[in-house]
């Protein structure tokens, strides 16, 4: 005999639905804290009935599958996004989305998420954390260079890139200049450069505490082996793979991350469309980044994105992310077996195909 349990939650309550076999379908209302859910859940516990559990993902989602999976026999995290033909409905109510969840849970159909591990979780946010403060780096030194343009500086007093010491301390030495320079504009560029200083300060941490995490990482060694294949790309695959062997096959593991063709098909007809852009976005960026690099590096994988392009300068997309999932393909190999990146084996694989 089993319990199945659906959780309604919002920052104020927590509605439970109840269904087991033999009895009425009811409610219960609870308080958002933990101990409240954990109360209830193990006063569900009954000998010789099991209980399962779920609720929708959310930001707290992690905290609280942490303080709850010892509660009940299994619980799980529903992703709602993939589940909004069943979902769709006139009327909707705390009491009606929690049944949804219990009911889907106890017909089996109910689109779950893998929640891995607390270590691993924070490794997901950090490589997130970091890559938001390259953005925000790239964001405000293009407002340092649209400013300088305003007044007239073109290009940076020593030559050479923008960002060399000699151009940052020449831009420091116009912040304190007093050539007749609007005020405002020197205390502008000032608070920016002052800005840049904290974020790269930041992304430096960032990146200090990624590199030592990844070289206690065995996974790591194995795809930089791979040529242009840098750490940022090795830890956000790794990150988001956590376990390679959940994944059943290679399309499976491409469709976690997004880079396979959505799928439009009826009766005889049968459209493939553009990539699904599912899963970590942050894995796909770094991958189409280190693919242009990949492509340089590696013959058999240079052949392999030029026979994608077609002599087509309008394909180089295309053929890049075509490039990026033969990439995933080869790094869930090497993942499984262990062992370094091969030239010979990939390219016999890719004139195979």
């Amino acid at each position: 005999m089993s319990k199945y349990i659906g959780l309604d939650m919002d920052s104020k309550k927590t509605v439970a639905c109840v269904i087991e076999d033999g009895r009425p379908d009811w409610y219960k209302t609870l308080g958002p804290d933990v101990k409240s859910l954990r109360r209830f859940l193990r006063s569900q516990k009954a000998p010789g009935r099991r209980v399962h559990a779920a609720f929708e993902i959310s930001g707290q989602a992690g905290y609280l599958y942490d303080h709850l999976v010892d509660c009940v026999d299994e619980l799980y995290i529903v992703n709602p996004s993939k589940a909004t033909w069943i979902y769709r409905t006139a009327k909707k109510n705390d009491r009606i989305d929690a049944r949804k969840i219990a009911v889907l849970l106890r017909m089996g159909e109910l689109p779950t998420v893998y929640m891995p591990a607390k270590e691993i979780r924070q490794w997901r946010q950090m490589i997130l954390h970091r890559q938001k403060t390259v953005q925000k780096v790239g964001m405000v030194k293009n407002r340092i260079r649209a400013l300088l343009k305003s007044e007239g500086y073109f290009k940076p007093a020593l030559g050479g890139g923008w960002w060399k010491k000699g151009n940052r301390l020449w831009m420091e030495e116009l912040c304190h200049a007093s050539d007749g320079a609007n005020p405002l504009w020197r205390l502008q560029l000032g608070d920016l450069l002052a800005e840049l200083s904290i974020l790269e300060r930041q992304r430096d941490r960032a990146t200090e505490h990624l590199d030592t995490y990844l070289a206690q990482q065995p996974g790591g060694r194995l795809l930089m082996s791979i040529p242009g294949v840098g750490p940022r790309t090795a830890e956000a695959v790794l990150a988001y793979t956590d376990d390679i062997r959940r994944f059943d096959n290679y399309k499976q593991y491409c469709a976690y991350f997004g880079v396979t063709p959505r799928l439009d098909e009826s009766g005889s007809t049968r459209r493939l469309g553009h990539i699904s852009k599912q899963g970590p976005s942050v894995v796909r960026w770094v991958l189409c980044e280190s693919s242009w690099k990949v492509v340089r590096h590696c013959p058999a994988l240079k052949t392999f994105y030029e026979r994608v392009m077609g002599g087509q300068k309008s394909r180089k997309k295309i053929a890049v992310v075509a490039v990026a999932r033969k990439l995933l393909c080869i790094m869930r190999a090497m993942l499984l077996t262990g062992e370094l990146f091969n030239a010979k084996i990939v390219q016999d694989a890719l004139k195979a195909a």
